[in-house]
């Protein structure tokens, strides 16, 4: 995955969004769009993954575990 943050993925996929919202778009620009917000889709939940998987809690008692554990 590349370096663009998290928000500016978010805006890229609202702006394709909107793109494909229009009346007058051609198939294949559609096509092509729908193409590039999935990847975009993709990368973002693949992110959100990693950055879940990273999140850590600290306990009253100072020690520390995964976010996840208490679910």
């Amino acid at each position: 995955m590349d370096s663009v943050s998290l928000e500016e993925k978010f805006k890229d996929i609202e702006s394709i969004l909107k793109e494909l919202e229009k009346d007058d778009i051609a198939i294949e620009d559609a096509l092509d769009l729908y193409t590039k917000g999935k990847v975009a889709v993709k990368e973002c939940k693949n992110k959100i993954d990693m950055i879940e998987k990273e999140v850590k809690k600290i306990n009253p008692d100072g020690t520390v575990t995964s976010f996840d554990a208490d679910f």
